[in-house]
């Protein structure tokens, strides 16, 4: 289910918030983004990267392994966190949409989609509100 990021508690706002800030930083300068992660424990956010011997062909295999290195960092502990990576929206007129997909999770292993469409409008970004449910 997607939700409004309104509906988010404090801490999990708070990275999503500097998750699309970053975005916003990186996609003047480049077509797309690498995925990446961010955890909130203890009002300190850190950042989660995948193990160099880890073998990674494509963005769905690093999302998958940013995905577990989320759950084995964040197993018993009380933390939350986001996994951003770049995705493609269809409207129902079927014209497809760069944006941005923002998956945040609470402590208690539940998990919310965000999903930012994006414009580029000279070296700008200009993101919509969320698409949500």
């Amino acid at each position: 289910m997607i939700h409004r990021p309104q509906s988010l508690p404090g801490p999990l706002q708070a990275l999503v918030h500097r998750a699309l800030e970053l975005c916003e930083l990186m996609l003047p300068h480049c077509s797309a983004f690498y995925p990446f992660a961010a955890l909130l424990e203890d009002d300190k956010v850190g950042c989660l990267f995948i193990d160099d011997s880890e073998h990674v062909e494509n963005d769905t295999d690093l999302i998958e392994q940013l995905q577990w290195r989320i759950i084995d960092t964040t197993t018993d502990a009380n933390s939350y966190s986001v996994l951003v990576y770049a995705a493609t929206v269809k409207t129902d007129k079927h014209k497809q949409l760069d944006a941005i997909a923002i998956t945040a999770t609470y402590p208690d292993g539940r998990e919310t989609l965000l999903l930012y469409p994006y414009f580029r409008v000279g070296n700008r970004i200009v993101l919509s509100p969320p698409i949500h449910g």
